[in-house]
């Protein structure tokens, strides 16, 4: 009796996600207001100040920048047969039969797949803010895989 298992990840909890950077722009408001407060206090000088507010400000940037552009319908979801992902800026899925896959590579932060086709796909990993989750789908991959071509080599 075989027993499908399937991997379904949903990147909102991701390394720099909406809540994250919804965070850094509210302690970056807090830090910039507690320097105003200091310095109308004469507690720092009017130097560090500017500084902490250069310094707030470009990370208020850099987090309203992200909000705009980052789309936040990235997933994972494999199963017994397939690979179906969407981690990047296009508005399509990517979707992979093991079948058609004939080798991929692992590196820390992404899964090269390569193809019958000759084509190389590309899943990142670095959306994926839990280390046990990047290990897991990546062995899930290997076991897989590695069925797959021991399938092919008896046959």
């Amino acid at each position: 009796m075989k027993t499908e298992k399937s991997i379904y990840i949903k990147c909102n909890n991701c390394l720099l996600s909406n809540n994250s950077l919804f965070t850094v722009l509210l302690v970056c408001t807090t830090i910039y207001g507690a320097s105003f407060a200091l310095n109308s206090y004469q507690l720092i000088n009017q130097l560090s100040t500017y500084l902490i507010l250069a310094v707030c400000s470009l990370y208020a940037a850099v987090s309203l920048y992200r909000f705009a552009k980052e789309p936040p319908q990235y997933y994972i979801f494999i199963n017994e047969d397939e690979i179906s992902f969407k981690l990047n800026k296009r508005e399509e899925a990517i979707c992979l039969k093991f079948e058609g896959i004939d080798y991929f590579e692992t590196r820390f932060s992404q899964i090269v797949f390569s193809t019958k086709q000759q084509e190389k796909i590309v899943l990142q990993l670095n959306h994926i803010a839990n280390e046990k989750k990047r290990w897991e789908i990546k062995e899930f991959l290997r076991g897989r895989v590695k069925q797959f071509n021991t399938n092919l080599a008896v046959a």
